[in-house]
């Protein structure tokens, strides 16, 4: 027997290692590779997922905010006047949330957390002793989630007299399954009022 020879299969076993090691090593750079990605993904998601919800509660934490302001404002007073646009004196009197202000084209106006207008509109349709807060253009979710706040409530427990979803007026009290059908316009860009009073 030659000196050496018996190291070739030992040499030959240890190139077999290598070369599964090489072979698992990619195949363990893809794991990770893909692991990272659906990682980044949910993360992602969970995101948007949270950004979404809170944004939603502001939006409704405005309505709110814009009400009480409005009912504050009008204290005492008769009426809200006659289809009269309230945002110049909510401004004057600081009733307009810091974060949902703007002035555009020398106006002020007022923008909820989706970055679509809301009006707020004295004495809506003639009836001068009610107001209505509208937001415009928000997808079907927000408009079902918003109207839902208000499902199944009445002008004696909670002040609301309405929901305008669309064009299309629901009087109180609604129930969720007529909100979320009115808010589903396939478009998603609702426009929904309440009307308060």
């Amino acid at each position: 027997m030659r000196p050496g020879s018996g190291n070739v299969p030992m040499r030959c076993a240890r190139l077999r290692r290598r070369r599964y090691r090489r072979g698992f090593s990619l195949f363990g750079v893809l794991l990770g590779l893909t692991l990272a990605a659906v990682t980044i993904v949910g993360a992602v998601s969970l995101y948007n997922s949270a950004r979404e919800s809170a944004n939603r509660t502001q939006a409704l934490t405005l309505l709110n905010t814009l009400r009480a302001n409005v009912e504050t404002v009008y204290a005492g007073a008769p009426t809200y006047g006659n289809d009269t646009d309230l945002v110049a004196i909510l401004d004057r009197r600081g009733g307009i949330p810091d974060g949902a202000r703007t002035e555009e084209g020398g106006a002020v106006r007022i923008r909820h957390p989706f970055g679509g207008l809301v009006t707020v509109l004295g004495g809506p349709g003639g009836v001068t002793n009610r107001f209505r807060i509208t937001f415009a253009d928000v997808d079907d979710e927000v408009c079902a989630a918003m109207g839902d706040a208000y499902a199944g409530r009445t002008r004696a427990r909670a002040g609301i007299v309405s929901l305008t979803v669309n064009g299309t007026v629901l009087n109180a009290p609604v129930t969720v399954a007529r909100i979320t059908a009115n808010c589903d316009d396939g478009d998603g860009a609702n426009d929904i009022g309440f009307t308060f009073g």
